[in-house]
């Protein structure tokens, strides 16, 4: 049994090794194929054009003051999060991750942060309702929460 496996582990090896291809060490030839009569093969006069890539689209730039859609706050500064929101209400922080809670009368929203290097950075948005029997919206609970924030003195 034992000799069983070795053998088949050689062929694998084997096997994986012809996959590998490569050039052929100088001084040894193949022998001619019924289309090819030398080795290597000439080099073709053109290079082959480069595989297509596809393009990624563009992330959208992140909002300038606070934005109606609190999907685009996915990627903000904390920093920024903070001066448009204020403080929030509570904050967990566990390893690279903090969540900070923000709260209206009626609902919580749960903001998730990631540090990347030295500042965090929006990873996901949550919201609950804090009313039994209710439910909320993501739209709506922050739509509440903004409404509710002190406004800048100007």
């Amino acid at each position: 049994m034992r000799r069983l496996a070795q053998t088949l582990m050689a062929a694998s090896l084997l096997g994986l090794a012809a996959c590998a291809g490569g050039e052929r060490p100088t001084g040894v030839s193949a022998p001619p194929d019924n289309n090819e009569t030398s080795w290597p093969p000439a080099e073709a006069a053109e290079p082959a054009p480069a595989p297509a890539v596809a393009s990624l689209p563009r992330p959208e730039p992140l909002p300038t003051s606070p934005p109606e859609d609190p999907r685009r706050l996915v990627g903000l500064r904390g920093q920024t999060l903070r001066d448009w929101m204020g403080d929030s209400v509570f904050v967990r922080r566990d390893g690279i991750a903090e969540i900070w809670r923000f709260a209206s009368e009626t609902c919580f929203l749960d903001v998730f942060l990631y540090r990347e290097g030295n500042e965090l950075k929006v990873a996901h948005l949550d919201a609950r309702t804090r009313v039994v029997g209710q439910r909320t919206t993501l739209q709506s609970c922050y739509g509440r929460i903004m409404a509710a924030r002190p406004k800048p003195v100007s």
